[in-house]
């Protein structure tokens, strides 16, 4: 009996995560599998067998936000919402900011795409991007560091 692949579920808790589902389940002839709540710890159960078996997931690590003064002067951008991390307007333009870019405040430096809706981060402030911290089109969680900006 071949069981549900690790990366299926994962998209299977990425789609709950951005349409705001709390459970799912599948099922095929041998076996079933369910995901449910905040946890999202999937249960492949055998249905011949009825045996459980809990799917542990690797999850990637989420940089914490370090002090100002442990990255120089340098300020964190912090996502404020769950979603995929979008450095572009689309797939066929350029980057919103790249490492080395001035910005402005007011100025659009990614998008998060959220239940298909659209969230335009701003810099809050002047400065110089240091560190882009997320791959483009990446899952971004709440408190989590996009990038650096060099206060002017």
């Amino acid at each position: 009996m071949k069981e549900f692949e690790t990366d299926y579920i994962k998209k299977l808790i990425d789609i709950m995560q951005n349409n705001e589902l709390t459970e799912i389940t599948l099922e095929d002839k041998n076996q079933s599998i369910v995901i449910k709540g905040n946890g999202f710890k999937p249960v492949i159960k055998n249905k011949e067998t009825q045996e459980e078996k809990v799917v542990e997931l690797e999850k990637e690590p989420v940089e914490e936000i370090q002090p100002a003064e442990e990255k120089k002067n340098l300020v964190p951008v912090v996502s404020n919402m769950i979603g995929l991390f979008y450095s572009k307007p689309s797939p066929n333009e350029d980057a919103f900011v790249k490492v080395g870019d001035k910005v402005k405040e007011g100025q659009v430096i990614c998008i998060i795409e959220t239940i298909k809706l659209i969230n335009k981060i701003t810099a809050e402030f002047s400065g110089k991007v240091a560190e882009i911290c997320i791959e483009d089109g990446k899952p971004v969680e709440y408190g989590q560091v996009m990038m650096y900006i060099e206060k002017d």
